[in-house]
């Protein structure tokens, strides 16, 4: 049986796109899935999982994405949902597989899905990574 498990995070950052210019705030919403098959009752330890992903977004609060230089290029020169989504997914792949593969071989990054909102919370949008 396969089951999947699913974080969730937030953190506000401001950017800069070439269609809007001004630096402006925005709070970015990040849905991590994984999927994988239980072992002792678990795909993988959550708060362990939790404290790796977030160690990950906690650089990029409060942060001027367009300059922050833990991002690659493509996420700095345009930080969308879109590029975040694509830095996150190969990031929190790469997490996986140092940190957790040995805790459960089976587990893998199913998608990673990045929403742009208003500081209020409205949500403008998102874009679903998955791997295929």
């Amino acid at each position: 049986m396969k089951t999947e498990l699913f974080l969730r995070f937030e953190f506000l950052a401001s950017h800069s796109l070439s269609v809007r210019e001004e630096p402006h705030l925005h709070l970015w919403r990040v849905v991590v899935a994984l999927g994988g098959e239980p072992q002792n009752g678990m795909i993988i330890s959550l708060p362990d999982l939790r404290a790796a992903f977030a160690e990950i977004l906690a650089p990029l609060e409060h942060t001027f994405l367009n300059d922050n230089c833990l991002l690659d290029a493509d996420a700095q020169r345009a930080p969308t949902c879109e590029t975040l989504g694509a830095f996150f997914f190969s990031t929190f792949s790469d997490v996986l597989q140092r940190q957790f593969a040995a805790q459960n071989p089976t587990v893998a990054l199913r998608s990673v899905e990045v929403a742009i909102c208003e500081p209020t919370g409205f949500e403008w949008g998102s874009a679903k990574l998955s791997k295929e």
